[in-house]
């Protein structure tokens, strides 16, 4: 019954009159096609190149199953005059089949080179899998710049997706979700600032990770047979690290503060209160300040070149996270104690290594950090606690570079009559006298709190001895440091003595 099918089969072939040369001649014609195609989409391209050359090998010419097309349509057509008639209809239909498959591989060539080639990118790195196409794909895309804007936000959409499959699956995908995130951070640059802060997703993921691989790393600190583990988690969480710290040196030099600002505070404010209990029952703060620790890294150094400085310090960055009396004293506020051990550790640095020039940056946060002292007197003194000195203690402060604290703040008011400036000026000089005052005050009070061992009573008596008994040259640099000096410490044992 079968052979009488194939035999049935056969003669239609034979009615029909196909031959060997006219299916040979229709294959050649497909593979003269193809061939100057392949050349065009494989061509001389910079943008995207390794990822549209695994798009194009994986979806458009299907490279996998290529030769296998190939062989269908051409190794039936070997045995076609020696084949029976029933054999050579099975040949014909393997035939068919590889031609079918060569017509879709040439209208998907047509679609790539004249269609829109990114819904064929984002369909291939949704389903990628591959490890080494994987790696090589998604650096193929963070290295392109200039990529329009709705495709790049679609792009990280996958990318996050991505990282956060492979996050649940940990211990299998530590090493590829590493390499990953370091190209990301690699060419973090060639990405806008509108992109990383603004558009309210990369920035708030980035800082979802970095929470989760500081949790996961901190897990595996004390796990012995985890060292591999803690090893990979450490290397993405430094890598994390450094995307914070760019993305937060291009905001202080590029603008978009205020979306920084408004996404981290809410970060910090969802994790400020998560806190690991030591065996002495002191609560423990860890990831809050690492956290800051990396963002003041670059923030005490950046800001004062930043063009949105005087709004940053007015109104982006929160008053709770500023270092005045009543913040300090506050048991809840744990960020503005942070805030202070972050300046004084770097402030300590800058004071130790100072020369003859003046250090804006210095200068500018101690003013700013501390807003309710007079700048001048507080530098003086955090110049006197953090100063290296021989036999004479006093006697080397004052012989040392001053590199900060050479202004006051800067007042304005109004609301008063122009046509009264006797009494304008009189009750300028009264406000201006009292803020000082309040300043100068909050000033020693500060003081006493943070540094009480070296202001004591019994000290201020000392120093203050001490620099009665130096003698410099009159109206020299020195001589007016003495007397600052002098000054500030006689204000304060006077302050010390009416409290």
């Amino acid at each position: 019954m079968f052979c009488d099918i194939l035999n049935y089969l056969s003669a239609i072939l034979n009615q029909l009159k196909i031959e060997q040369d006219i299916l040979q001649v229709i294959s050649m014609a497909f593979l003269t096609i193809l061939t100057p195609l392949a050349i065009a989409i494989f061509g001389d391209r910079k943008e995207f190149e390794i990822l549209d050359r695994n798009v194009i090998l994986g979806h458009v010419v299907q490279a996998k199953s290529f030769l296998f097309y190939l062989g269908l349509v051409f190794l039936p057509l070997l045995f076609w005059n020696i084949s029976p008639g029933g054999i050579r209809f099975v040949e014909f239909i393997f035939w068919a089949i590889g031609i079918y498959f060569m017509l879709k591989i040439l209208i998907s060539s047509y679609h790539w080179m004249k269609g829109n080639k990114f819904s064929l990118r984002f369909d291939y790195l949704k389903n990628l899998k591959n490890v080494k196409d994987m790696e090589e794909s998604w650096r193929s895309v963070w290295q392109t710049e200039k990529i329009n804007p709705q495709n790049e936000r679609q792009f990280f959409d996958i990318f996050s997706s991505t990282i956060e499959q492979l996050l649940r699956n940990h211990e299998q995908n530590l090493n590829i979700t590493s390499k990953l995130l370091s190209d990301f951070d690699a060419f973090i640059n060639n990405r806008s600032i509108i992109f990383l802060v603004v558009l309210n997703e990369v920035f708030p993921k980035i800082l979802k990770w970095h929470f989760e691989i500081w949790e996961k790393e901190y897990k595996y600190l004390t796990k012995k047979d985890k060292l591999d583990e803690r090893s990979s988690y450490s290397e993405i969480s430094s890598t994390l690290d450094s995307l914070l710290q760019k993305i937060e040196k291009r905001v202080l030099q590029e603008g978009q503060s205020f979306s920084f600002f408004e996404i981290f505070k809410k970060h910090v404010e969802e994790h400020k209160e998560k806190f690991i209990e030591s065996e002495d029952k002191t609560k423990k703060y860890y990831y809050i300040e690492s956290l800051f620790s990396i963002f003041y890294r670059v923030f005490f150094n950046a800001i004062e070149n930043s063009s949105e400085r005087y709004d940053i310090w007015e109104h982006y960055f929160p008053k709770e996270w500023k270092i005045t009396k009543n913040n300090i004293i506050n048991e809840k506020n744990i960020i503005s104690r942070i805030s202070l051990y972050e300046f004084l550790n770097w402030a300590r640095e800058r004071i130790w290594q100072a020369k003859e020039d003046f250090d804006r940056n210095l200068d500018d946060v101690s003013r700013n950090l501390f807003p309710e002292v007079e700048p001048v007197l507080w530098a003086r003194i955090l110049i006197f606690v953090f100063s290296s000195y021989g036999e004479n203690r006093l006697k080397s402060v004052i012989e040392r570079p001053w590199n900060f604290g050479f202004g006051g703040r800067i007042r304005i008011y109004s609301g008063y009559p122009e046509d009264n400036k006797e009494e304008l000026r009189r009750k300028m000089s009264k406000m201006i006298h009292s803020a000082e005052k309040t300043e100068t005050n909050n000033t020693f009070e500060l003081a006493y709190l943070l540094f009480s061992s070296q202001f004591s009573k019994d000290n201020l008596e000392k120093y203050i001895n001490n620099l009665k008994e130096l003698k410099y040259k009159k109206e020299s640099k020195e001589e007016n440091k003495r007397l600052q000096l002098l000054d500030i410490f006689e204000g304060m044992l006077k302050y010390k003595n009416s409290v």
